[in-house]
């Protein structure tokens, strides 16, 4: 028994059952694990990662996978390179099973972390499989996680934590340092996250954007990345997106520009490269903050704040379908912003009451919307924030709630203050309404953070898990 070791996992979790419901209730876990010792090359936090090679790095559609795979296949699994174990080595391995194993074992994997997936799929061949299993289940049944990239100071190594919705604990993931990471980007630019692109139909990717590249993360944590030419119009902050196969840049332009809502596209069917398409419409010329959603054909994008212009962009037909603005059915709301849930793209606004600087928020819903027109089809409240959670995304009074973050994949659903790290809070739709859960923030990470902050959300698989491992 010398090659084993006992892992024991204790956690917590509670939920809230729509609006009016019964305070949540605590619940408490405890799992032990019989894990085989790994090498120490394969344990997930021993040594800082290697970046992947980017060169042959190509883009995939994003129903359910992960944003970018590299074209000549996966790495091999790390128990692949291990060797076959001596006799007495299997003997121990099948004894140390025996200890879990048939429902009580997928129960045990089920309940663990992403990050200690990897561990136990070594343990013996009854685990692996469990592993593999709990995966594909857990990427149709259960929440994504929440991401948090932290940006540093200049040159330093970047920072990244991934909310796992099974153990309901934040974890840190191990990258690359900055200048390894980005070793061919202009040395005088920032190696920083940028933001995240939204991929169609749910689920984010970081991205990176300097003027001489733009860096799209390859695994959800930011670990590997795959660069494209820059755009040929230099841009702050523009609007990223994946549509089906191709990369759409809009917006962001300076002042300076002949046209400050330019678009450019990067088409992978036709081998890459920029082409300039239609420009933003020009109600979206002054806007401070927007919005966006994509679906395997259209970008969609929206004001932040009244009044709410949304627009929907076709890379294929190279054209913006109308503009307009959106009109919510809630008149208090001052803050909104869209995502794709369960297919369906969704607004969420947060409604209150006062004015001006007095307004404090006292509600937050969510609509479907009708994808081609636009209109909130008001008679379609998809989703409503239990009132008792509302105060966790604002300060004292009410107030604070500048921007909203809107997160979605699958059915589920993050609904964040951007400036106020207070809470976090996790929706899932069901047939007859959604279920509401609260997160906390990982720990020590302040309420207003001096450095900037970058989230996502996406599902994690034993793919990406590996491509952070090594």
């Amino acid at each position: 028994m010398r090659n084993l070791v006992v892992l024991k996992m204790t956690g917590s979790y509670n939920t809230t059952n729509g609006e009016g419901c019964e305070a949540p209730e605590a619940k408490t876990f405890t799992t032990t694990l019989v894990m085989k010792k790994a090498p120490p090359r394969t344990l997930l936090m021993s040594t800082l990662p290697k970046p992947k090679p980017t060169k042959d790095m190509t883009l995939e559609k994003m129903s359910g996978a992960p944003l970018l795979r590299e074209a000549a296949g996966d790495a091999d699994h790390p128990s692949t390179n291990m060797g076959k174990p001596e006799e007495e080595e299997e003997e121990e391995e099948d004894k140390g099973a025996a200890a879990l194993h048939g429902d009580v074992l997928h129960a045990v994997i089920y309940r663990a972390s992403f990050l200690d997936l990897l561990s136990a799929s070594l343990v013996s061949k009854e685990w692996r499989t469990a592993v593999l299993s709990s995966s594909l289940h857990r990427s149709i049944l259960r929440p994504p996680s929440l991401l948090l990239h932290l940006n540093t100071r200049r040159g330093a190594a970047a920072a990244a934590l991934a909310f796992d919705p099974i153990s309901r604990t934040w974890q840190s993931i191990p990258l690359p340092s900055a200048a390894s990471t980005f070793r061919r980007l202009a040395a005088d630019v920032p190696p920083q996250v940028s933001g995240s692109v939204p991929a169609p139909c749910g689920g984010t990717r970081f991205y990176s954007l300097s003027p001489s590249k733009l860096a799209l993360a390859a695994d959800p944590f930011g670990a590997s990345w795959c660069e494209l030419d820059a755009p040929h119009i230099t841009r702050t902050d523009p609007v990223v997106a994946v549509v089906g196969r191709r990369v759409v840049v809009a917006g962001g332009t300076s002042e300076f520009e002949d046209d400050t809502n330019s678009v450019e596209v990067w088409d992978c069917l036709r081998g890459g490269g920029w082409d300039a398409c239609e420009p933003m419409p020009e109600a979206f010329r002054w806007s401070r903050a927007i919005s966006a959603a994509a679906s395997e054909r259209r970008l969609y994008v929206m004001e932040k704040q009244s009044p709410f212009t949304a627009s929907w962009f076709d890379p294929e037909a190279n054209r913006w379908g109308p503009s307009r603005r959106m009109r919510i059915p809630d008149p208090t709301v001052r803050v909104a912003a869209v995502g794709f849930v369960s297919g369906r793209l969704v607004v969420a606004g947060a409604g209150g009451r006062g004015t001006g600087f007095s307004w404090s928020v006292e509600s937050v819903r969510m609509w479907a919307v009708n994808e081609e027109t636009l209109e909130v089809e008001a008679a379609e409240e998809v989703g409503r924030m239990p009132r008792e959670m509302v105060a966790g995304l604002v300060e004292e009074g009410g107030r604070g709630l500048l921007s909203m973050g809107f997160l979605s994949e699958g059915a589920f659903a993050y609904v964040y203050n951007q400036f106020y790290m207070k809470e976090f809070f996790l929706c899932e739709m069901e047939k007859d309404g959604c279920r509401w859960e609260r997160v906390a923030p990982p720990p020590g990470l302040e309420e207003r953070p001096m450095h900037r902050l970058v989230f996502g959300c996406c599902q994690v698989g034993t793919k990406d898990i590996k491509m952070v491992s090594k």
